[in-house]
């Protein structure tokens, strides 16, 4: 098996190295609060001036460039690990990866006069970054086909480097001819190489999976409230009508009562105020895997999935009573409360979700007319047969 030059290869490694920090330094640039992203472009970066290091040293390998190029390239890796525990949201981890870092410089020097006890050093270093990545990915179960690639990736480098180890130590040990060992060496860098084009190719797809599913949050939530929106709102009804010969559902619609006297009166910001609480009051009365959505204006409406008509009745009936026990604080007034209410479930048999959308909210309507005549009620037009079923 002919060997390939460590000098070339620190060459490719600074090429691949700089291609990636061109690639990292436009999307970190580009999207400056993703912070995972600059620690892996920090990481690119550190492989580059550490690729150069290297390349310094020629075949012979000498001390100080050596040293110091496999210590950079040891903290640069230690980016992206540091990286990843960003994307999952988790803090700390630089003061370790200055200290093992420099841990690993000080056996490097104090193994001076062995080479291969420094390419041993330096390769379990690799291959403990490498494995504590592939741990973060699997541990925090990162989802998508970016952190597939990613994981791969490494599991393929760590391969190359355990062989790198494995190597060195048969050659200290007799077990293994030197020329051997040089061409098992220079294919297991090259492996690590494109492994690290891999992995970051990987995070590129996780970064881009977790944009797209940021944008698709926010435009699938209310900005003032934090509530679903309406676009939301639609989608799981649709679902839940397509599952209603199986799992029957009610749509609860609610509107907040007198909202225009209240914004007339204490001014728009007062009556953002009233439809942020209302949305708590809603929140706190919703059972564990309900859609709470504002619909727009003072509208506001819950998915009850899985629940029969009665049940739907009595929450909304729980609704009743938490807003009337909620008043708003508005300066230093005490403004209560209160809501019309209307209802319909799946088992009443409409066409569609639209249709269903308009038996509730046609009893909505009914409510706020009574609502508006005072007429003494204890639960809304629908909520009594509700509660009888």
């Amino acid at each position: 098996m002919p060997a390939l030059d460590f000098q070339t290869l620190y060459i490719l490694i600074f090429l691949n190295s700089l291609a990636v920090t061109a690639v990292w330094a436009g999307f970190a640039w580009m999207y400056r609060p993703h912070t995972a992203a600059r620690h892996w472009l920090a990481g690119t970066l550190l492989s580059l001036v550490g690729g150069l290091v290297l390349a310094t040293q020629g075949n012979a390998g000498a001390l100080v460039p050596a040293v110091l190029g496999n210590t950079i390239i040891l903290f640069g890796f230690a980016q992206f690990w540091i990286g990843l525990r960003r994307f999952s949201r988790q803090d700390g981890g630089q003061v370790l990866a200055v200290a093992f870092s420099l841990a690993a410089a000080v056996v490097m020097i104090a193994l001076h006069d062995s080479g291969r006890g420094r390419a041993i050093v330096y390769a379990s270093g690799q291959s403990a970054v490498m494995l504590a990545c592939l741990v973060q990915l699997l541990r925090n179960r990162v989802s998508g086909i970016g952190a597939v690639i990613a994981a791969t990736a490494f599991a393929v480098a760590l391969a190359g480097q355990t062989l790198i180890v494995a190597s060195n130590g048969a050659v200290l040990a007799g077990a293994l001819d030197y020329e051997v060992y040089y061409a098992l060496a220079s294919y297991a860098l090259l492996c690590t190489v494109f492994s690290a084009t891999v992995w970051n190719l990987g995070f590129a797809l996780m970064a881009v999976d977790s944009l797209h599913r940021q944008l698709k949050s926010l435009s699938e939530t209310d900005a003032l409230t934090g509530l679903a929106n309406r676009r939301a709102f639609a989608a799981r009804m649709d679902r839940l009508q397509q599952q209603a010969n199986e799992r029957p559902w009610c749509l609860v619609l609610i509107d907040l009562n007198d909202f225009k006297p209240l914004n007339d009166r204490f001014g728009h910001l007062a009556g953002d105020r009233a439809l942020a609480h209302f949305a708590q009051v809603l929140l706190s009365c919703a059972r564990p895997g309900d859609l709470v959505a504002r619909l727009g204006g003072d509208e506001f409406a819950l998915l009850l999935p899985a629940a029969p008509l009665a049940e739907a009745g009595t929450l909304a009936q729980a609704i009743r009573r938490k807003v009337a026990s909620s008043p708003l604080a508005v300066d230093g007034e005490t403004v209560p409360m209160s809501a019309a209410i209307g209802l319909a479930g799946s088992g009443e048999e409409p066409a569609s979700g639209d249709r269903l959308f308009s038996l509730a909210d046609a009893r909505l309507y009914e409510d706020k007319t009574a609502s508006k005549a005072q007429r003494p009620r204890s639960a809304p037009p629908r909520l009594q047969l509700a509660t009888q079923g």
